[in-house]
């Protein structure tokens, strides 16, 4: 069976293999990969890249700066801080409400974050264009 979202994935992936440098944290081994995208005029943004077989692909990154103006029609999903650790399983142990894949980052790990789900490779270009040239120091 071929992943229907792998051309996309691809797309996203050699973006950002090109535009971005790798996190300190490496990439996750099959279903994320960690960056750190350059930004006009403030310090790089990190992203991550959700490119499990067979899921939609995920564009996670930080909420602070980030001009949401140059992204209509895309409507991110907002995941606020608090949420993170704020639940707990069936044995009490605390959960860590988000794709395990940003444990590793500095700010994307408990700060508010922004995650996209692009349908196009025109929606993928213009996300991650937004992240890099149109967030605001």
């Amino acid at each position: 069976m071929t992943d229907p979202y792998a051309a996309l994935k691809r797309h996203c992936q050699d973006r950002l293999d090109r535009d971005a440098a790798v996190h300190r944290s490496g990439h996750q081994n099959v279903h994320a990969r960690r960056y750190l995208l350059p930004r006009i005029g403030a310090g790089p943004i990190e992203v991550a890249i959700i490119v499990k077989p067979d899921s939609e692909l995920q564009i996670w990154c930080e909420a602070d700066g980030v001009d949401l103006s140059m992204l209509s029609g895309l409507r991110p999903e907002r995941r606020h801080g608090s949420e993170t650790y704020s639940k707990r399983n069936e044995r009490r142990e605390v959960l860590y409400g988000r794709h395990s894949a940003l444990k590793t980052f500095e700010r994307l790990h408990r700060g508010d974050a922004l995650r996209f789900v692009p349908e196009t490779v025109g929606e993928v270009d213009r996300v991650l264009d937004a992240l890099a040239n149109g967030s605001t120091p």
